[in-house]
């Protein structure tokens, strides 16, 4: 009976052996249909490649993409530094955040310069989950440089009512609410939400 050493090494001399006799099947291969072989490693890789291009998508930071937002929206913000500051609470002239049933809508006030004000606008209807950015896949789907992929998502449900979060990283544009940071917080009926330069309202539906 062979000791456990002896059957590594044998396993080992037997994948060196397999090794060796795929290498030579794809040199005589190649010799006597180049462009055959050629198409079946393509049809190999390819697979591979798909799914490595689709991972890195996914992971890349989005900052090298997005540009930086310096200001220049009304008086929301006057540099750069109001975007990447400490949060702060939203102003507002009272009022309560908007419950789950209310029926809400977001008004796209600006996004890129040439289209100006009133823009569009995304109603809620049923949905539960909004995110908002400049990908394809977003519900509510910005042009803008300054915005993100993935910049933000208003989340519904009926113990908070409608709520913001910002998606960006930590040295990207930001969210603001009424010219005030947010990380994540309620939204009240005529908020004003400002993604880089681009600028919308939460209202409540009438």
């Amino acid at each position: 009976m062979l000791s456990i050493d002896e059957q590594q090494f044998d396993l080992v001399s037997v994948v060196r052996k397999g090794m060796a006799l795929i290498g030579d099947v794809v040199t005589v291969g190649f010799d006597a249909a180049p462009a055959l072989m050629l198409g079946l490693v393509v049809l190999i890789a390819l697979p591979f490649l798909i799914v490595g291009g689709l991972i890195l998508r996914r992971v890349a930071p989005d900052q090298g993409s997005t540009s930086r937002f310096r200001g220049g929206v009304g008086s929301l913000t006057s540099n750069s530094d109001s975007a990447v500051g400490e949060t702060a609470e939203p102003e507002r002239d009272g009022g309560e955040p908007v419950r789950a049933f209310a029926d809400a809508m977001i008004v796209i006030e600006s996004d890129v310069e040439d289209h100006g004000s009133g823009v569009g606008g995304f109603r809620f209807g049923q949905a539960t989950v909004v995110r908002i950015g400049r990908e394809e896949d977003n519900e509510i789907r910005l042009k803008h440089s300054t915005v993100h992929r993935y910049h933000a998502l208003i989340r519904r449900s009926f113990e908070e009512g409608y709520e913001i979060s910002d998606l960006s990283d930590e040295g990207g544009n930001g969210v603001l609410v009424n010219g005030a940071k947010v990380l994540h917080g309620p939204l009240y009926d005529g908020d004003v939400i400002s993604l880089g330069a681009a600028r919308l309202r939460f209202d409540v539906a009438g």
